[in-house]
């Protein structure tokens, strides 16, 4: 009887050292939850950056106005016979 508790004792001191180890236990778990929420916040931030992206391009193929704007913000493009005065850019 005295041999079956001394080895279940050791059993359950060698669960706890494997559970609390860095490797494959509570550490690895919480670190790998990190970084499944580091990823959802990314998805979040690049789904919203697309739903940008997509309201632009619907603005382009819609309106005429929207594709004189980006080739004046984005590409610095202007109309025949227009002055363009370039200023430098401040800090």
């Amino acid at each position: 009887m005295r041999v079956v508790i001394l080895i279940s004792g050791a059993l359950v001191l060698l669960f706890c050292i494997f559970l609390f180890s860095d490797r494959g236990g509570i550490g690895e778990l919480q670190q790998a939850r990190q970084r499944v929420d580091a990823l959802h916040a990314d998805v979040r931030r690049l789904e919203a950056e697309n739903a940008r992206l997509r309201a632009e391009v619907q603005s382009a193929k819609n309106s005429t106005y929207a594709v004189e704007r980006i080739a004046r913000e984005d590409l610095g493009m202007s109309k025949k016979g227009e002055v363009v005065y370039m200023l430098p850019k401040t800090r």
